[in-house]
């Protein structure tokens, strides 16, 4: 399908077919072409934990009020933001390649290892400046893989993500990991839901001024 078409087929699922199973294969594809996603400076910030065994999906259900799409959905899609996509370290880990395979000059390379620094400097003088720039980035991603699903045939639903510490302990989620966001992801029941009401453009676009 086209984009247009794309765009307009991908729904929120309320419910999914509870004995349709998701692959690692499956997740591979999709997430070859989220990873095009884009971020600031290609820094990338964006993780994922897919929790396709169906004990630790429960654990997830139990945290996040027994919704019961969790139970019946393929996977549950944890989306990380990751607070070390700001470090020179991951910086140099992307762009040194670059240089080393000529794809950049030496000059090209350290301007921007220097306007990364300095971006870098100004985001950890307020952790609230931090956490904004890895949802931001992450909200970008978790939108890529939604319409990627979809690509691919799968139905998903982007959900409030709730009790965080709980669920980083019991998932063992480094610290620098941030939860953002759930997503539930595999076939959805109802093949033919009518969409939600969309505002028309003209209520949420304004051109030039208010």
């Amino acid at each position: 399908m086209d984009f247009e078409q794309l765009a307009t087929a991908r729904h929120s699922a309320v419910n999914f077919e509870k004995d349709f199973k998701m692959t690692e294969a499956d997740f591979e594809k999709i997430f070859n072409l989220t990873k095009t996603a884009p971020s600031a400076y290609n820094l990338q910030f964006t993780n994922y934990l897919v929790i396709m065994d169906d004990d630790k999906k429960e654990r997830v259900r139990a945290l996040n009020y027994d919704q019961y799409k969790i139970h019946s959905a393929s996977a549950a899609v944890i989306v990380l933001g990751n607070r070390q996509g700001i470090e020179m370290e991951n910086a140099e880990k992307i762009y040194g390649p670059m240089k080393m395979l000529k794809m950049m000059d030496e000059h090209t390379y350290d301007m921007t290892m220097d306007l990364i620094r300095g971006y870098s400097e100004g985001l950890k003088t307020n952790d609230t400046l931090v956490r904004e720039e890895i949802i931001r980035n992450s909200g970008l991603h978790a939108m890529l893989f939604m319409l990627a699903a979809k690509h691919y045939g799968f139905d998903t639903c982007p959900m409030h993500i709730h009790n965080v510490a709980d669920l980083k302990k019991e998932f063992n989620i480094p610290s620098h990991l941030e939860p953002i966001m759930l997503i539930t992801i595999g076939k959805s029941v109802d093949k033919t839901r009518p969409r939600g009401y969309r505002k028309p453009v003209g209520e949420f676009v304004q051109f030039n001024s208010f």
